[in-house]
Formats: C-alpha cells, structure tokens, sequence
C-alpha cells in the first residue's frame, strides 16, 4: 500500500503536466399553460491528456405530459462516460451510457408478440470501439454495444430485455479521390420474461467523394451507401434492402452570406418492390452583419422537408441584432407541419410560433437569454397560447495542470 501510494506521488506532477480540464453548463427552462414544468440542465466536464481524454456529460430533462399535448418523455436523466486513448496508430474508446426514466408517469413500450404493454425505466449501456490505421490509406473499425433495459409490465415483472450490437469494417481512402467503406453490423435482442428473441444483420458498402479542386468558399461532399438486411423486424417483417444517397452542399455566397444545404434519397428494394422510403432536403441562409460590434449581428432563415411514411414541413427564421456592448435582441418565427396522435386532430398538426426575446452575452465565459412565444396550432380544436423560455450558458474556460 506504501509503494502504491509512494509510486502515486512520484508518477502525479508528470500525469497533471500535459493535462486540461474543460466544463460547461447549458440551463433551459420555460413553461406554459399547458406544460408548466418544461426544463433541461446539462452539465460536462473535459478531462485531456497528451494522448487521451474523457468527456462526462450529464442531463436531466423534465416535459409535463398533458391531455390537449401528449408527450412520449416526459423525465429522465442520463449520463454518458466517454473515454478515448491513442496508442501509436490505434485509437481505444470505451464508453457508458446510463438513463433512468424518473416521475410517476413513466413512457409505455408496445411488446413484440402480442405480449401487451410495458413501463420504460431506463437502460445502461457500455460500449467499446477500436480503430486503427493499417496504413495511410486504410483505416479499420470495429464497435460492441450491449444495452440492459429496465422495462416491466404492469405487475412489476422485468422482462430482462437485453440487447447486442457488434458492427465492423474498413475505409480505403483511394488515390483517386473517393472513399470506399465495406462494413457488417450485426444486432440481437432478447427477453427471457416474454420469449422473444430477434437477430438481423446488415453489410453496407459505400463510396464517399468529397472534391478538393473548388473554390475556397465552397465545400461539397456526397455519398452513396447500399445495405443489404438479413432478419426480420419486430413486426416479423422481412426488412428491405436499402440505397441511401446523401449530398451537402456549403457554400460562401458573399463573405457575410453562406448557404448550408444537404439532400438524401433512400430507397428500398423490398422483394422485386423498389419504393422510396423517404426523401429530404434542408437548407440553412446565414446573414452576418454589424461585425464590428462587440456581438456580431445575424439572420438565419432555414427551411426542412422531408416524405417517408409521414410527412414533415419546416420554415423558419431566428435573427440576433446586436443593441449594446454584450446585450441583443433576439426574434424566433417557425411553421411547422407534423404528424400528431391527438385524438379528432387529424393525421397533421400544423403549428405557427413566433416572439421576441432579449439576451446577454459576458463575453466568451456565459450567455443569458430569453424568449417570450406565442404558439398557434390546430388540435381537436384551434389552440393558442403564450409561454416563456429561459436559458443560461456557463463555461469558465480550459484550465492546464
């Protein structure tokens, strides 16, 4: 025990030497009339050494869960432990993810089987991953997750729900430009309480382009993925094969303007049946002005639609105009089209919200801000109403030991 701690002391100024720790806090609150308790508080902290680090993260989120607006979470709290070393060309990353459901109302699972209902309390789950680069060309990828959920019937019975993910391959980065990436992933559930047991497994191969000869103010990279599925879903559903094509898109129009855009296709080849699955375009305008001031004034208009087997719309704009030193003006309009549960509501639910709000920022260490919203939306009936969101940012920087 003496050697121990003795070692300890010899080997502590060389460890503190080349480390940095980082930590940051992201506070949210808000409410309305119809969900008086709406609140999030993230905390983490970055701990980096020469060839290491470790991220923790922690949440805790609280939705009140009404009968005009029905909520799937309504409270949980989770913990992800991200540990990453590098040793000469290989990279070790092992990491836990710990969330419990909290509150009286905890979010049902509809069971494979026919086996009813059951309450969700929250899971943990560990993983490891491992890369390495084999040469400059060549980079290799290997991953293992294992989740253990906490889900129970209505009569307190667990179900001893586990689940085991372990996926792998390698990228080749060609001379040529593309990118080529062969992986497999294979997935397995099982539950001893209701005698279920469900494996799939997929091999993707893709190519990824990313071209270097353009212009400084622009950026473009695309890729094309085809999955090929071995399984069923849990509604014993032979899944689809699949071809995801993805293409973004940045570009610096003027040096105060830049344009954020990104398509993707997906297409599914279902038994001789080829059918789009879903289809996808976003788009994000960024107006910059005012740059001379202590907080840069900005405009950002973005816009999102996407078609699978639901439909969603989204347009909207949030500008920051700066007014004085740390202190600007904020403005937020958003319409929204989305699916919606609500009984007599219909299969969409359109929503319009809109408000000012003010902010301050002390420079680079914390940021408070706040939104007064009025929201309109069409339910069993026309609804309308105001609420108030908060948040405060806090990061005190990086400190070196």
């Amino acid at each position: 025990m003496r050697t121990s701690i003795f070692l300890f002391v010899l080997l502590l100024p060389a460890l503190t030497l080349a480390v940095s720790v980082d930590g940051w806090m992201d506070v949210q609150t808000g409410g309305d009339s119809l969900s008086p308790q709406m609140g999030r508080l993230d905390l983490g902290g970055l701990l980096k050494g020469g060839s290491w680090g470790l991220v923790v993260h922690q949440r805790f989120s609280h939705e009140d869960s009404t009968g005009v607006v029905p909520r799937i979470l309504n409270s949980y709290s989770r913990t992800d432990v991200d540990f990453a070393i590098e040793v000469g060309p290989v990279s070790i990353n092992p990491d836990v993810c710990w969330t419990v459901d909290i509150g009286d109302k905890k979010p049902e699972i509809v069971l494979p089987l026919q086996a009813g209902v059951a309450n969700r309390d929250g899971f943990i789950r560990p993983g490891l991953g491992i890369e390495a680069d084999v040469s400059e060309d060549i980079h290799l990828f290997a991953r293992g997750l294992y989740w253990n959920r906490d889900l129970r019937q209505e009569d307190d019975y667990d179900l001893a729900w586990t689940e085991t993910r372990i996926s792998g391959g390698l990228t080749w980065d060609s001379p040529w430009g593309p990118s080529l990436t062969v992986a497999g992933l294979n997935h397995r559930t099982s539950s001893d309480f209701i005698n279920y047991e469900a494996t799939w497994s997929r091999i993707d191969a893709s190519v990824a382009v990313q071209p270097q000869l353009l212009p400084a103010n622009m950026f473009v990279s695309g890729d094309v993925t085809y999955s090929v599925y071995d399984g069923s879903d849990f509604n014993d559903h032979t899944i689809a094969d699949r071809l995801t094509s993805r293409v973004r898109l940045v570009q610096m129009v003027i040096p105060s303007v830049s344009v954020n855009t990104t398509f993707e296709s997906v297409i599914d080849f279902d038994e001789g049946v080829t059918r789009s699955a879903c289809t996808l375009a976003e788009s994000r305008i960024v107006y910059r002005f005012m740059r001379s001031n202590d907080i840069a004034s900005s405009i950002v208009i973005f816009g999102k639609l996407s078609r699978s087997s639901i439909r969603t719309e989204r347009v909207g704009i949030f500008s920051r105009t700066n007014l004085y030193r740390g202190l600007s003006i904020l403005f937020d309009a958003e319409a929204r089209v989305t699916p919606t549960s609500v009984a007599g509501a219909g299969p969409d639910r359109k929503r319009y919200v809109f408000g000012p709000g003010l902010e301050y920022q002390f420079g680079n260490t914390a940021r408070i801000w706040g939104i007064v919203e009025q929201e309109r939306t069409n339910l069993a009936t026309n609804q309308n109403w105001w609420r108030l969101r908060a948040g405060l940012e806090f990061y005190p920087g990086s400190f070196n030991f």
